[in-house]
């Protein structure tokens, strides 16, 4: 019969593992400013006022318009009055997408300003961009960019660097990194670049993410390692960044061979490409640790000319952002090998290869499988992303199942192994995993060797000294629970459309060795608390409201014409959550032509609005096909595309002279070339094909607004919802035969 200080212990390790879940996000929040900014430190008061005047009445500011005008005007103001000389170097820019069919182009204004430094030599280029999407004012993306290299640059004209420093605020990169490739195709002060520190954001908080580098990293990351105060890197993340949709200017920089570190800032993402991306919703302590760390590094690699080489590769991270380590990638991974074999040598002597590895791999997979489920369950009861407004209360909500699920196999079948043989079975466990992962993923190795190798010692010495092998064991459940419970809340940041379950493997293998450690019978009385509380929070997070006011909902509003089927509708991108009653009518979910993006539509009237255009000028033979050259109008909107048809044999499109390659097969399956701001209009390009059959293709034409007859629909839009991604738009289809 269990004791009263044995159940007392399993309850209070259950709930202190909820707690640890509960409170990770401590472990990623940025440290908050200083009242008062020390001299030739950064000044985030400063910054932050900068940032207001540049933004001025925070409209939106897309590339290549009267607002865009104004605040590249209030921007050289500003470097103006803090002694500097910028330069707005203008371009017509279309760019691609790596393996993508996608061409962008727009006409852009990049403002640069050079630092004056001590003596000459090759230049570090700090880069952000200044233009917004249509949707919102953009103080988080990239105004905090904007606002740190202002500051930066203050700091760095009263105190000279050794060597150049070049400001580059550039346009055009919410539509296609146009500004920043053209900085490198055609800016002479390209060629005098030979490191880059590039700031962007995903939301409007959180610490400043060092989250990409130049590769190899090795000297990118012994700068960083050098310089940083307030870590927050890890060489997963940079893994994850090459894997993820999401692109920044380093897209175009990366091929010039640059040391390079890029930075952003993921903190809630609800108000990323939004109208809620506003000053006032912008953290200063985000402000001030992107700041301070930028400062910090620019002295640093402005200290010596970069090396051509990057150096090896390593694997990084920071341990709650107060220790970072670096270990080169081949040590690293012999490192891991070594573990591995040790982990199964002693998994051996412990006689843990049988029973007690299953035990392990069960409770895993029961914890996996039963957070899985259940929130794949909720998402079907509750579409959309419910959790949007209170996340914490939801991923609490999955933990508590998944430690439910495991401490109930552990608590069912755990007497059938001996403590010492299940300790060596859930640290090798969470080797091979950790191995698997790092086939995929190399820089998750960092993540598998200081606390497996911790408990591996303690294994080592349970028989000599069972004491020293408890403590050393406990020790590597905290370390590992640390370090996982770090990684667990940027997912969470980053993943804020899901899937709920991306968190339950991680979260597994946080919580295994802590299981294995408190025994089977101490925790069987927590069960029913911890299914008590998965209850509770499950039906907390089917109730509580979707959004808030500091996190709005999604919901985009499109009125889309198809001209030549003269057919209308009306659409809906609200993330799959059902429409409010307000919305009357017969609504259906499905896909437009103009988007893949799921939403809800409607029929509409017909109303006349701007129809895009295009027109051959000039064809010749190229081969066994042609190059054709199309002049394109969006017909009085903001923006027009051209799509051509799947069976195009489209060899490549662009500017003339100046045609980008395209991809035969890849996403999207139609070609797409498009253009953004005034100068679209009558704007000249470029195809070339393989054969001489005409082009069929698809032309829209996009006005960043909706018709007056939208005006109903926007006074019913759900309070704390707003547009994102896309603002309110219309949009025409026309197709044309070339």
């Amino acid at each position: 019969m269990l004791d009263r200080r044995g159940w007392l212990t399993g309850v209070l390790v259950a709930a202190l593992l909820m707690l640890g879940f509960a409170i990770k996000g401590l472990l990623i929040v940025p440290p908050s400013p200083p009242s008062h900014a020390a001299p030739g430190e950064f000044d985030t008061n400063r910054a932050m006022s900068r940032l207001q005047r540049i933004l001025g009445d925070q409209r939106p500011h897309p590339v290549d318009t009267a607002a865009d005008d104004a605040v590249r005007g209030r921007l050289i103001a500003e470097l103006q009055a803090i002694g500097l000389q910028p330069q707005a170097h203008e371009a017509m820019d279309c760019s691609g997408f790596p393996k993508t069919r996608v061409v962008s182009c727009s006409h852009v204004h990049n403002v640069l300003a050079v630092v004056p430094s001590r003596a000459p030599g090759r230049a570090l280029l700090l880069n952000a961009h200044y233009d917004s999407t249509p949707t919102g004012p953009g103080a988080g993306d990239d105004g905090i960019g904007v606002a740190t290299l202002l500051e930066v640059g203050s700091i760095l004209k009263v105190n000279p660097p050794p060597r150049p420093v070049i400001l580059l605020f550039n346009e055009g990169e919410e539509f296609g990194l146009n500004g920043s490739a053209a900085f490198v195709r055609t800016d002479r002060l390209a060629r005098q670049v030979d490191s880059l520190i590039n700031i962007d954001a995903r939301g409007v908080t959180g610490p400043a993410m060092m989250f990409e580098t130049s590769q190899p990293n090795g000297a990118a990351m012994s700068i960083y390692a050098r310089a940083t105060h307030r870590p927050y890197a890890n060489s997963l993340s940079t893994d994850f960044a090459r894997l993820i949709p999401n692109t920044t200017d380093v897209v175009k920089f990366r091929p010039a061979g640059w040391t390079l570190l890029n930075f952003a800032i993921i903190g809630n993402e609800t108000r990323y490409h939004t109208p809620g991306d506003t000053v006032a919703a912008l953290n200063p302590a985000s402000l001030y640790h992107l700041g301070s760390e930028v400062l910090t590094l620019t002295r640093t690699m402005t200290q010596t000319t970069q090396p051509a080489s990057g150096g090896q590769q390593t694997v990084f991270t920071d341990i709650a952002s107060r220790t970072f380590i670096a270990i080169p990638l081949p040590l690293a991974a012999a490192l891991l090998v070594l573990l591995v074999i040790i982990a199964l040598g002693l998994a051996w002597r412990e006689k843990a290869l049988g029973r007690p590895l299953l035990l392990a791999l069960g409770m895993t997979a029961a914890g996996i499988g039963a957070s899985g489920f259940i929130a794949f369950v909720a998402t079907l009861a509750r579409p959309g992303d419910f959790w949007r407004a209170y996340p914490l209360v939801t991923y609490l909500a999955v933990y508590a199942v998944l430690i439910a699920a495991m401490t109930a196999f552990w608590a069912r079948w755990g007497g059938l192994a001996q403590r010492v043989s299940m300790r060596a079975a859930a640290w090798l466990l969470i080797l091979l995993i950790g191995g698997a992962l790092s086939i995929a993923m190399p820089g998750a190795i960092i993540f598998f060797l200081f606390a497996p190798a911790m408990a591996l010692v303690g294994i080592a010495l349970s028989r000599r000294s069972p004491a020293a092998g408890t403590v050393l064991a406990l020790v590597a459940v905290l370390v590992q629970f640390l370090m996982f419970a770090q990684l667990l809340a940027l997912i969470e940041a980053l993943l804020i459309d899901g899937p709920l379950w991306s968190v339950a493997p991680l979260g597994a293998l946080a919580v295994l060795p802590v299981l294995v450690e408190t025994g089977d019978a101490r925790l069987r009385p927590a069960v029913g608390l911890l299914v008590v509380a998965a209850v509770g929070l499950w039906a907390a997070a089917m109730l509580l409201p979707r959004s808030s006011a500091e996190r709005p909902a999604a919901f985009s509003i499109d009125y889309f014409r198809d001209a030549d089927q003269k057919t209308a509708s009306w659409g809906i991108a609200a993330k799959q959550a059902p429409l409010p009653s307000a919305f009357a009518g017969d609504w259906h979910q499905g896909t437009l032509p103009y988007n893949g993006r799921s939403r809800w539509i409607a029929a509409a009237s017909l109303l006349p609005t701007p129809l895009a255009s295009a027109r051959v000028v000039a064809s010749e033979p190229a081969g066994t096909g042609r190059r054709v050259r199309i002049v394109l109008s969006p017909g009085g909107g903001d923006a027009v595309s051209i799509r051509f048809a799947k069976d195009t044999s489209l060899l490549a499109m662009g500017l003339p002279g100046a045609a980008l390659p395209i991809p035969a097969t890849g996403q999207p399956e139609k070609a797409l070339l498009r253009c953004t701001g005034r100068s679209c209009d009558n704007l000249v390009i470029e195809a070339v094909v393989s054969d001489n059959r005409p082009l069929q293709a698809e032309l829209f034409s996009y006005r960043f607004a909706l018709p007056a007859e939208g005006g109903s629909l926007v006074a019913a839009r759900p309070k704390n919802a707003i547009p994102q991604y896309a603002p309110d738009s219309t949009i025409t289809m026309t197709r044309v035969r070339l």
